[in-house]
């Protein structure tokens, strides 16, 4: 029994503390400006201005704390202080809409268009591997936003218009296709093996197992007390089981003012954290946590 209260007394410390020390770096299409807020007070410690129709869909940090982000026409990692390092723009037509760091380091951005590229860019700048692939989707815009690679090595690649998720091969093969419903939007790989995959203006998002192609489970609109789901964007799980849903606020009905645009639930799906679109942050569509 003591031992039990003491690991119960632990945990709800480390979370205390987890939420006292996170910040978070947020972004979001039609927004004009990335911010990193602290997570406890939930002021906005540092921004970036963004210019006319940059539309950031992606936001992530480097181990050794930089910054990256797509923005329409390119992808950037700048510092702190707002010096570029190394800035990567999409041909005319294009539309970079994504970037994310990858476990060594290196960053992983890619842009739609026809042929639709991927590409993995070391710290410097330079351009590891390019992999061109056919989405099979004429519209730029219809096509994706977030991409990730597996353990794999393969590109995990939600496909707006054909409401699917591709896995992809570092030749531009598609190994695997898995239906799904909306636009999806992110793939998040949970512990267990699964992704977390946000299907945008579907109102929901899945747990789904993309080997099988079996959805696990559906988190529907109305389905998170306190809150309610509109074009569901990034989702990011941590390490203490969690989970941050970008609740992006775009295409809103009049009634969305009411509800949080960036929203933490728990391993049981409870929310124990928020942040009023109206009060700080405007159409959330991306987050990173900074330690």
């Amino acid at each position: 029994m003591k031992r039990t209260c003491f690991l119960l007394l632990f945990s709800f410390f480390l979370s205390v503390c987890q939420l006292h020390a996170q910040k978070l770096l947020v972004g979001g299409s039609g927004w004009d400006t990335i911010v990193i807020v602290d997570k406890e007070s939930k002021k906005i410690e540092w921004k970036y201005p963004l210019e006319k129709d940059w539309e950031c869909n992606s936001v992530a940090t480097t181990p050794d704390g930089n910054i990256l982000f797509s923005y329409r026409k390119g992808a950037k990692l700048i510092t702190k202080d707002k010096t570029d390092l190394w800035n990567i723009v999409a041909p005319a037509g294009c539309e970079m809409q994504s970037a994310t760091v990858l476990p060594n380091g290196n960053c992983l951005i890619a842009w739609c268009g026809s042929p639709a590229v991927i590409m993995e860019v070391g710290k410097d700048g330079g351009i590891l591997s390019k992999t061109e692939f056919d989405t099979h989707i004429e519209n730029p815009h219809a096509q994706f936003r977030q991409i990730i690679k597996n353990k794999k090595g393969n590109y995990i690649v939600p496909l707006f218009e054909t409401s699917s998720i591709c896995e992809i091969n570092i030749d531009g093969k598609i190994i695997k296709r898995t239906p799904l419903e909306g636009d999806p939007f992110s793939a998040a790989p949970l512990k267990n093996g699964n992704y977390l995959v946000a299907c945008g203006d579907a109102h929901c998002y899945k747990e789904v197992n993309l080997e099988t192609g079996k959805v696990v489970r559906t988190i529907r609109q109305n389905d998170i007390e306190g809150a309610k789901l509109f074009f569901v964007a990034q989702l990011l799980p941590s390490d203490n089981g969690y989970t941050y849903i970008c609740n992006w606020l775009g295409h809103k009905p009049n009634d969305s003012i009411q509800y949080p645009s960036l929203i933490e639930i728990d391993e049981t799906g409870k929310m124990v954290w928020c942040i009023d679109d109206t009060e700080i942050l405007k159409r959330v569509s991306s987050v990173s946590i900074i330690q």
